[in-house]
């Protein structure tokens, strides 16, 4: 069964848990990538519209790898 067939209720801890280990993830891969502070990684995560989709329920987004998150990240950050 593929991921876009599963339909998951989650609670919000659960949400935002599965969020917050995600955006873990990516600072670590920003940092090294960007070579930026923790700080500045942070600012750009959550000034972005790609953060604005994942903590949205309704995009589906957060049941995406971080890996896959990241990749759209990277490009929003280029432009």
């Amino acid at each position: 069964m593929s991921r876009r067939n599963v339909r998951m209720k989650l609670t919000k801890n659960q949400l935002q848990f599965v969020i917050n280990c995600d955006v873990e993830t990516i600072v670590s891969y920003l940092q090294h990538d960007l070579k930026l502070s923790v700080l500045e990684v942070f600012d750009k995560i959550y000034s972005s519209n790609i953060y604005q989709k994942s903590v949205n329920s309704k995009t589906g987004l957060y049941l995406q790898s971080p890996d896959y998150i990241y990749d759209y990240l990277r490009n929003e950050i280029k432009k």
